[in-house]
């Protein structure tokens, strides 16, 4: 499963390709081009961003698309933890020690596991959760 940051280099790696691409094919000796051309070639169509699919970011814009999802990240892990349902009798253990000294001793493990499957529980990773999430930031963005 990949982290968010993953997604989001990943998304950046596709849009820097994707500008590669476009500026690959621009003409030359002042929009006069001499080069040698095989007249069974053809020119590649240009393909809008919006038909292409392709969302572009300035750094500004990226910076804050992603400060968007980790905040909305960061909130559904803090609403996880604090829906953790943690039970104490099979985290803490009680002994009596020397001197009748109360020792309490706690499965750490376990209280991370808990919060660890809470967490998962609670973030959707399936791609149309995310694209919901994406959607719904990117609109946030237009109004602001």
């Amino acid at each position: 499963m990949k982290t968010v940051m993953e997604q989001l280099m990943e998304l950046q790696d596709k849009l820097d390709a994707l500008k590669a691409q476009s500026t690959e094919y621009t003409t030359c000796c002042s929009g006069v081009c001499t080069c040698d051309e095989d007249p069974e070639t053809e020119t590649p169509q240009e393909v809008s961003a919006e038909e292409a699919n392709v969302i572009v970011f300035t750094k500004d814009e990226l910076i804050t698309f992603a400060t968007h999802l980790v905040e909305r990240t960061l909130d559904k892990c803090k609403e996880a933890v604090t829906d953790t349902n943690l039970d104490a009798d099979n985290l803490v253990d009680l002994s009596m020690g020397y001197g009748y000294q109360i020792e309490v001793e706690l499965d750490m493990d376990a209280i991370t596991r808990s919060i660890h499957d809470e967490i998962d529980g609670t973030i959707e990773m399936d791609s149309d959760s995310v694209e919901t999430e994406v959607n719904n930031i990117l609109n946030e963005m237009k109004q602001s």
